[in-house]
């Protein structure tokens, strides 16, 4: 990855996304050794968190009635949004840009498809206290780009994973109740 702001990611590059700490939902947007961002939810809030990116600035991606939103910070400008659809979220960029968030296989994968085929994979991996993500290039775009989809991929990977988890754990206390 060029250590310019402004570079490019390469096909089969990798972006991860790891938590700092166990105890809060804070990530760590990484290339490497080079730090690209953060991703973080405030605790008690679920369905909004902050982020900031190399080349993008500080934005905000929030959950509402079934959309996701992806604004610049105080929602000054929209970015992105991701509607959910038939057949799957629909993420719908600045620049007309359309892409596709498919699930892939089993477990916790995904892609980011656009109509000339996959840009990204998204691997989610739910440890005992800390969860990550991987991203990986499926082909040479702009960084700001690759770390905008980054993000609005780690958003999603990583709400789908707390999801699971809080389901989980109802289904796990109502059986506790009832024997």
């Amino acid at each position: 990855m060029s250590d310019s702001i402004g570079g490019t990611v390469e096909r089969g590059q990798v972006i991860s996304l790891t938590r700092r700490s166990a105890w809060r939902r804070e990530y760590e947007m990484r290339a490497g050794e080079r730090d690209l961002g953060w991703l973080r939810w405030r605790p008690g809030r679920r369905s909004f968190a902050q982020a900031e990116g190399q080349g993008i600035g500080p934005i905000e991606l929030a959950t509402r009635r079934r959309r996701v939103v992806v604004a610049g910070a105080g929602g000054a400008e929209t970015l992105a949004t991701v509607d959910r659809q038939r057949g799957g979220p629909v993420i719908h960029a600045a620049r007309g840009h359309t892409l596709r968030w498919d699930k892939t296989a089993r477990g916790n994968h995904w892609a980011m498809r656009d109509q000339d085929g996959t840009v990204l994979t998204v691997a989610a991996v739910q440890g005992l206290l800390r969860s990550s993500v991987q991203i990986s290039a499926e082909r040479t775009m702009p960084e700001p780009t690759a770390v905008l989809l980054g993000l609005i991929g780690g958003y999603l990977a990583l709400s789908e994973l707390q999801y699971k988890t809080d389901l989980a754990a109802a289904i796990a206390a109502a059986a506790a109740s009832s024997g």
